[in-house]
């Protein structure tokens, strides 16, 4: 499933956005980054719970995986842009993610 979402995710962070209706509130994609990180890194952590023991490799993945795709949708997807503050909010997250996934699920560790 964590693959599954992470493939879904990547699809959709790099897809061209021609003719989407976006929630128009202001900051609305920084929340929707925020869950779709979040998320994405509960889903890793349940599916291998033993990395909580390495919780900084694991952590720096996710995060380098946000700017990564940050990137790729500045220089290499056309009607997307890069945003620092997207990456941002996907960093804060996957630290959230890590901090849920300690305090309610340690018990699988």
């Amino acid at each position: 499933m964590a693959a599954g979402y992470t493939i879904w995710l990547t699809a959709v962070s790099l897809t061209p956005l021609d003719g989407l209706d976006l929630p128009s509130f202001s900051y609305a994609d920084k929340i929707v980054h925020l869950f779709l990180y979040f998320f994405l890194t509960l889903l890793w952590l349940l599916a291998y719970p033993k990395w909580w023991r390495k919780p900084v490799f694991f952590i720096i993945l996710v995060i380098l995986w946000g700017i990564a795709i940050e990137f790729i949708q500045e220089y290499f997807v056309p009607t997307r842009s890069g945003d620092i503050f997207d990456a941002l909010a996907n960093t804060i997250g996957a630290l959230t993610g890590l901090l849920v996934f300690h305090s309610w699920f340690k018990a699988l560790v």
